[in-house]
């Protein structure tokens, strides 16, 4: 069924097998999701939200935020997430009327989800589901789904000011592989390299700097939601050499691509370790 140019989501299951704490990751669309198994501790402006298993929240679009994940044995730490258009959040509070809109897009944890609401996740977030639908349906049951998040107090804040960090990583994403320029970015603005180096620089950013965390934030999507091999991880993000890819994303993220997938050969004994943990610490 053809669906316009709505893109149809699908839900990711993010699974990881060792501990790891990522900092200044960036989401190009908000998240709903929910944490499965494990503990999810999420800061942003130095304020922490912490996710248990069976918990709901929604994560915030081009916020850069700290997140950590914690298996606790036997199993690994998983969650489902499902990406869902900004466009969609506006449109489902502008008809709900009186919902309070956050001015800033911080993390948000639901409370009391009804099972009505879990099961429309659940049903949103199974593969082909929402593409069998009429674009119009689809999207009516995605804006519901938004409802019910607000309705338990997880609401999407106002969308910052566009920047032109946001669209260059948007355009990289679409094909992180590719061998993008500042040549290649500069043309697909319609402006010239030095203006959008100064554009850049204005925000405090780089092209080549935005161009290698926006691969990697991808990589460790890869890591975490697909059974790739870590080269062939390597070459979706642009990388000939899967060793220089795996020192690049140690280098990003203070781990190994495989302690993400696999973690150590024993599973840390959780319990009064996340007691302990420094993001915790934030939110007490």
């Amino acid at each position: 069924m053809e669906h316009e140019d709505f893109p149809i989501p699908t839900g990711a299951l993010i699974r990881q097998g060792g501990r790891a704490c990522f900092y200044r990751l960036v989401n190009t669309s908000p998240l709903l999701m929910q944490v499965l198994s494990g503990t999810k501790i999420v800061a942003a402006n130095d304020e922490a939200l912490r996710f248990e298993a069976g918990a709901y929240g929604l994560l915030p679009d081009y916020q850069p935020l700290m997140m950590e994940n914690i298996p606790k044995a036997p199993q690994p730490y998983q969650t489902i997430a499902l990406p869902v258009p900004r466009q969609l959040f506006e449109d489902a509070y502008a008809r709900m009327g009186s919902i309070a809109v956050p001015p800033m897009p911080l993390p948000a944890r639901s409370s009391d989800m009804p099972a009505e609401a879990a099961a429309l996740f659940d049903y949103c977030c199974q593969p082909g589901n929402l593409a069998r639908l009429p674009v119009a349906i689809a999207k009516a049951r995605l804006m519901e789904l938004v409802t019910w998040f607000a309705l338990s107090g997880a609401v999407l804040g106002q969308s910052r000011s566009s920047r032109l960090e946001d669209r260059l990583r948007q355009m990289i994403e679409t094909d992180p592989a590719f061998g993008w320029t500042l040549r290649h970015a500069a043309h697909a603005f319609n402006m010239s390299e030095a203006t959008l180096r100064r554009r850049l620089a204005a925000e405090n950013s780089g092209f080549s700097e935005i161009l290698s965390d926006t691969r990697m934030n991808r990589a460790l999507a890869l890591v975490q939601t697909t059974a790739l091999s870590m080269a062939q991880v390597a070459f979706e993000v642009g990388y000939d050499s899967p060793s220089q890819f795996a020192a690049r994303f140690k280098e990003r993220f203070g781990v190994s691509p495989r302690h993400v997938r696999n973690g150590s050969e024993l599973f840390e004994r959780i319990g009064t370790e996340v007691e302990h943990s420094g993001a915790d610490a934030l939110s007490q």
